[in-house]
């Protein structure tokens, strides 16, 4: 989904993370920076993207070729998906660095920044296929008892 359209991708994800929010820890999830230029909130992929990937995450996913294969087939996967406010701060880290950041503060940006949508994510000492494939699903569902679609005999009902 999120190589065919990761504006609708951003707005499951954002969606989804609203849905867990209460009047007391509601954040503006479609604030834009001072110039209006792009959005403070982006999607960040727990497993990276890049073809760089360091060596904590090629020994958690079971070598260099299983990591490569997990990259090709599950990175882009709405399961590897979620949303932060410092996608630059997290970049290749390591996952359970990713998950543990903190500002200069002590207060957490990872994935323990009190977003519901990361719960599960948090919950994990490993980010495997497996879970994202899990997760993947859980998030499918999700979406789809957020945003139900009627299929009737002739075709989607609108």
């Amino acid at each position: 989904m999120y190589e065919d359209n990761a504006d609708v991708t951003r707005f499951l994800l954002t969606s989804l993370a609203e849905r867990g929010m209460t009047k007391e820890t509601k954040q503006d999830l479609w604030a834009r920076d001072k110039k209006n230029s792009y959005y403070i909130w982006t999607i960040e992929h727990i497993l990276p993207q890049g073809k760089n990937l360091p060596d904590s995450w090629k020994t958690m996913l079971g070598g260099d070729a299983a990591a490569t294969e997990a990259q090709d087939s599950h990175v882009h996967q709405l399961g590897n998906l979620t949303i932060t406010g410092y996608n630059t701060s997290l970049g290749n880290k390591s996952f359970s660095e990713k998950k543990d950041r903190k500002d200069a503060n002590g207060n957490y940006i990872g994935y323990r920044n009190g977003i519901r949508l990361n719960e599960d994510v948090v919950s994990e000492d490993e980010w495997t296929v497996a879970f994202i494939e899990k997760r993947t699903l859980s998030l499918a569902e999700q979406v789809l008892k957020a945003f139900p679609l009627a299929i009737s005999d002739q075709g989607l009902n609108r």
